[in-house]
């Protein structure tokens, strides 16, 4: 089954980004004595707002609402940063995100009907990001082009849908308590491509989810 692409506004995403990276502190003395850390090791738990899609749900015989509505997962990153200066670096990495859902539609008193249906997102998303900081702490923006695998089907049906080409882009910050261990956050939007239909999952609109994760920096 083919799916028309649906255009998806940029805007709001990215203006929310932006307010993000705005608002984090930035962990900065005035005479910054050492520049960003040249390494960084990322390990944060991650929510995802999944899709609720009418077309999705339809092909699977449910309604919108026993969609899941979320995905917890983990998002693990590694970032190098070759070029660095006094207040800042341009870096280059990559993070792999691992998210799945559940959900199962409900009678009026709250019993489980219909199939269990499970979304599962899975990303591997290389990145280049301008870092703003010194070796304390600091807060990024980022963007790269990636592939993904986001499927939504009924629980235990197997299958897998090919990997779809995905534009990531984010902000987030880094503060470091201790040396080389510092607590890290991350706002993230996948805008992955549409995807046909096989026979255990459904076709898919493009869509774009977005991702909030916290966790623990490595330097």
């Amino acid at each position: 089954m083919s799916v028309r692409r649906r255009s998806v506004s940029g805007l709001g995403p990215i203006l929310s980004v932006l307010g993000v990276c705005l608002t984090c502190p930035v962990v900065a003395s005035a005479q910054q004595d050492e520049p960003i850390a040249p390494i960084v090791l990322d390990v944060r738990g991650a929510l995802a707002k999944l899709d609720e899609s009418g077309l999705t749900a339809g092909q699977l015989g449910v309604p919108s609402t026993a969609l899941p509505r979320l995905g917890l997962g983990v998002d693990v990153g590694l970032h190098v940063y070759p070029l660095r200066w006094d207040g800042g670096a341009l870096g280059i990495g990559a993070s792999l995100l691992l998210s799945r859902g559940r959900d199962q539609e409900r009678d009026s008193e709250g019993e489980a009907i219909g199939p269990e249906i499970e979304t599962r997102l899975e990303s591997l998303a290389p990145q280049i990001s301008l870092n703003f900081g010194d070796r304390d702490g600091w807060s990024y923006i980022s963007g790269g082009l990636g592939r993904s695998i986001y499927a939504v089907q009924q629980r235990g049906t197997g299958g897998t849908p090919p990997r779809v080409r995905t534009i990531n882009y984010g902000g987030g910050a880094r503060w470091f308590a201790k040396r080389h261990l510092a607590f890290a956050l991350d706002l993230r939007f996948y805008a992955i491509d549409p995807q046909n239909g096989t026979s255990t999952t459904p076709a898919v609109a493009r869509t774009t989810l977005m991702v909030f994760s916290a966790g623990v920096a490595v330097k």
